[in-house]
């Protein structure tokens, strides 16, 4: 193999890592985060609308400590002190109350959507609805960008084993 077929091979796969890792990356971009602010003894914004996947982040202002802790034991940040945070990532659909353990008047609610399906095709020309070929969700993400940091060492070392040595 010729130095200039060995470096185009090498760049190939660079290449191709680096379309992985963009990809991955733009996966995980999708999932959003929210944020609940926990001040004055009360949640803001008390009810929060998101899809399934996103992120709810409650970070407490208030000097004193205070929870989010779900009523049907979904979720359960123990206490949160002042200028900490709790995260927690709601997968399935529904819709989810929580309180405060110490102040029990403190109550909030996340309604958690469904993720939105695919884009459905429209009527057959017989009329009928045609079959769902949609291809599955990607892979995850951190699968994509492992796949391409891997290609991009990958090529990097074969450029490296290659190198003339003088």
């Amino acid at each position: 193999m010729t130095a200039s077929t060995a470096r185009r091979g090498a760049l190939a796969l660079l290449l191709a890592g680096l379309v992985l890792f963009l990809l991955g990356s733009i996966e995980l971009a999708r999932a959003a985060t929210q944020t609940v602010t926990i001040s004055d003894f009360a949640f803001s914004p008390a009810t929060v609308t998101i899809a399934a996947g996103d992120t709810i982040t409650w970070t407490n202002t208030d000097p004193v400590v205070h929870t989010a802790t779900s009523t049907t034991g979904a979720f359960d940040s123990g206490d949160i002190a002042q200028g900490d945070s709790f995260s927690f990532t709601f997968t399935t659909p529904g819709t989810y109350d929580y309180f405060c353990t110490p102040h029990p008047t403190m109550t909030g609610q996340i309604v958690v959507q469904a993720a939105a399906p695919a884009a459905t095709a429209g009527p057959s020309p017989a009329g009928g609805p045609l079959p769902n070929v949609a291809m599955p969700r990607e892979w995850p993400a951190n699968t994509l960008i492992l796949i391409g940091m891997l290609l991009v060492g990958g090529a990097g070392l074969f450029v490296i084993a290659r190198r003339p040595r003088g």
